[in-house]
């Protein structure tokens, strides 16, 4: 989940008095590109080192409150005004026992900037993994495979390598992000079965796919849960688990996106344990010290 996505609604009302948080968010239908517009709000909250721990510690209490011991939260530690690395510091401060943090570049990122979160998570257990987020733009100098010198010193280094990709997009954004990037999970991947080589790519590599039911249907991919293609994915054999993605955005939360699974996608309790499986398949760990 997105930490700047997931913010408890009364914390982020008592930081933007001025916001009506309760019709802040993600609705059903919107773009990627307003959907992305909403976390100028939340990141401009996020503006220090005490709010990021508050936040992460909220999250992690929200988690466990509803029978979940333990998460992976992400975010783009380079756009809160702090160092980088202090802006991690500061949401491993707020972390519980058993959770932990990938850390995102965003798509048009220097290589560089990814790369230097590669090094602040050599040197921190708790961050265990790297992300490229958001979504590319003709005007973006860099490409998927310009980002393969860090995600293969990620792998070096044992450090968890995803993507967002083909959140509606083309499918060529999955087999890029496998063959140049070497990434382990998927988020999104909504196009996935627009293309037998991707398919059997993910299949071949194991690749883990981050479904983000509720949040495609906001952004428009799919008009409604119903529609959402993780029924097909599990038949075919792909690894798949649910993530919530922004609980404060999409109003919802990883047992409730579960339920929703169930019900909207008609999901039975073998294909409920394959969910499971997948999920603990693809937990980013990186070896205790």
């Amino acid at each position: 989940m997105h930490i700047d996505g997931s913010i408890r609604k009364a914390t982020l009302k008592e930081w933007q008095p001025n916001l009506n948080v309760e019709t802040f968010g993600f609705k059903n239908g919107m773009s990627l590109e307003k959907c992305l517009a909403c976390f100028s709000s939340t990141v401009s909250a996020l503006n220090s080192s005490k709010r990021i721990t508050r936040a992460v510690r909220e999250i992690c209490e929200d988690q466990s409150n509803i029978g979940v011991h333990r998460t992976e939260l992400r975010f783009a530690p380079h756009i809160h005004g702090l160092m980088p690395h202090d802006a991690v510091d500061a949401a491993i401060r707020g972390l519980d026992g058993k959770s932990s943090l990938i850390l995102c570049g965003l798509y048009g990122d220097h290589p560089d900037i990814i790369a230097s979160f590669v090094d602040i998570a050599i040197r921190n257990k708790k961050v265990v993994g790297i992300d490229l987020a958001g979504g590319p733009l003709p005007h973006h100098k860099w490409k998927i495979k310009d980002y393969s010198m860090p995600y293969r010193f990620a792998a070096e280094n044992g450090i968890g390598r995803t993507i967002h990709a083909a959140e509606g997009r083309h499918p060529k954004e999955i087999i890029d992000a496998i063959l140049h990037l070497d990434v382990q999970r998927i988020g999104h991947a909504c196009t996935l079965d627009a293309s037998e080589r991707a398919v059997s790519l993910v299949k071949e590599k194991d690749i883990v796919i981050e479904a983000c039911l509720t949040s495609n249907v906001h952004v428009g991919v799919f008009g409604s849960l119903a529609e959402h293609p993780i029924k097909k994915w599990i038949g075919k054999g792909i690894r798949v688990s649910i993530c919530a993605d922004n609980t404060l955005m999409s109003r919802c939360n990883t047992i409730s996106e579960l339920q929703a699974a169930r019900s909207e996608c008609n999901l039975n309790e073998a294909e409920i344990e394959w969910i499971k499986a997948s999920s603990q398949f693809g937990l980013f760990e990186r070896e205790k010290e």
